[in-house]
């Protein structure tokens, strides 16, 4: 292994070690677990790099991640040079810090965590060691202020309040749709997880609001204007209308006051999508002094984000790829699943992770599937397929499904027994990551079988 391979991989083998909310649960989600005060410490001692560039931060249930992306895009067709931290990552680490879509190269993302390690505190006691999320944000904003990034685009990870990426000062805060999920840490109903969510709202910054139920937009509307942020609702300020999707992605209508916008194409795939772009669009208006339509037409036709409604395989029998892990994101699935294969019924290969709303999450996508396989990822939170079985019967005795642990295993069968049938594979956004590299690796090996 080379020098900078050697870097690279002592800097995850550090990352592992750290208490990791992904990977882990039952840490109490308080002020006094997280200790946001603390950070901010650790990262003024740094010069605090998370003030040294504009923000705009994404929080949401659902979309927050392809809002990021897009959003990012747009500002980078516009000319900027353009940082982006999204997470969770799909197979790679370094997909969570972009520089210009270009994932940190491994030499600098190796340099950012070693000064870490030196400069940060980590200790075993809660709410003062920093934490694995804590610890790549820090590397994030360390990397997009040296490289001198004229805006930063940061996904919240989880709820917003209390998240490593709210000590940014963002000058426009977006919430994308909001439902039940991580109810454990950020509340039993959607009215408390928004307000978790309206954390990241900013007295005489901007809050774009995506389409929401009315009472969880009342809620988050009435939070900006009490602290004196601009609101700019979805539904009265903007809005994606006449959504459609086809196999080469989704065309809307985008409208923002009188202005108009017909016919604009998405490369993403989903009527959901629409919505997400509509939000993206409207938060670049109000970061930049002038919109080209051009620019974002441009921008948004050539735009591909991995996990979420990804056709692997457009070609019969398609492939489709979606980490849908919540009942609002599934019940979306669906929709997409109903817009590409009108009459047709899927093969599922599903595999979620623990405390999911999987009953809810069955009840949505069984109606599009006329068997289902059930699988684990290698995630330590995956929830055991044997279970997920117990929760389906509930939903369906009679669907035909097969229970094959190793996710290997189960793309290979359900490969094997698409029989012109779709497949879809969803339930979690890391058995998306493992499931892209194994299918990869799969039509690697059938074309070395049919070369020789």
């Amino acid at each position: 292994m080379s020098p900078a391979g050697t870097r690279y991989r002592r800097a995850l083998d550090f990352l592992e070690r750290l208490a990791n909310w992904e990977r882990e649960a039952g840490l109490s989600f308080t002020s006094e677990s997280i200790r946001l005060d603390l950070f901010r410490e650790c990262l003024s001692g740094l010069g605090d790099p998370q003030l040294r560039f504009r923000t705009i931060l994404v929080a949401g249930t659902k979309g927050k991640g392809s809002t990021s992306y897009l959003l990012a895009r747009l500002l980078r067709a516009h000319g900027l040079k353009v940082g982006l931290y999204v997470s969770p990552h799909l197979s790679d680490v370094r997909e969570r810090i972009r520089l210009n879509e270009v994932p940190i190269p491994r030499i600098a993302f190796a340099e950012r965590i070693e000064r870490l390690r030196e400069t940060l505190p980590f200790f075993q006691e809660v709410g003062r060691s920093r934490t694995y999320f804590e610890t790549i944000t820090a590397a994030a904003f360390l990397y997009f202020a040296e490289e001198k990034v004229d805006c930063a685009v940061l996904e919240v990870g989880l709820g917003g309040r209390l998240d490593a990426t709210n000590v940014a000062e963002p000058e426009v805060s977006i919430v994308t749709p909001i439902s039940r999920d991580h109810m454990r840490a950020l509340g039993r109903n959607v009215l408390a997880i928004a307000g978790e969510k309206a954390g990241i709202l900013r007295a005489n910054g901007a809050a774009v609001i995506g389409r929401q139920p009315p009472r969880v937009a009342r809620l988050l509307a009435e939070r900006a204007r009490a602290i004196g942020s601009r609101v700019r609702l979805y539904g009265v300020d903007f809005r994606s209308r006449n959504a459609s999707v086809g196999e080469g992605g989704t065309c809307f209508d985008y409208a923002a006051g009188s202005d108009v916008w017909r016919a604009v194409r998405l490369g993403l795939l989903g009527r959901h999508q629409a919505v997400n772009a509509a939000a993206a669009i409207h938060a670049l208006s109000l970061v930049l002094p002038i919109v080209d339509e051009g620019t974002v037409r441009r921008a948004l036709a050539g735009a591909r984000w991995a996990g979420r409604g990804e056709l692997l395989r457009a070609e019969d029998p398609p492939v489709l790829l979606d980490g849908a892990h919540n009942g609002h994101s599934a019940e979306v699935l669906a929709r997409l699943v109903r817009d590409l294969f009108p009459g047709r019924r899927c093969l599922l290969l599903f595999g979620s992770s623990k405390g999911k709303e999987h009953a809810i999450m069955f009840r949505r996508l069984l109606p599009t599937v006329s068997e289902v396989i059930l699988t684990e990822s290698a995630h330590p939170r995956h929830r055991p397929a044997a279970e997920l079985l117990a929760i389906l019967r509930r939903e369906n005795e009679t669907l035909p499904c097969l229970v094959v642990p190793r996710a290997e295993e189960a793309l290979r069968i359900a490969l094997a027994r698409q029989e012109g049938r779709p497949l879809l594979i969803a339930g979690s956004l890391y058995l998306a990551g493992e499931m892209r590299v194994l299918f990869r690796r799969l039509l690697a090996e059938r074309r070395i079988a049919v070369i020789a």
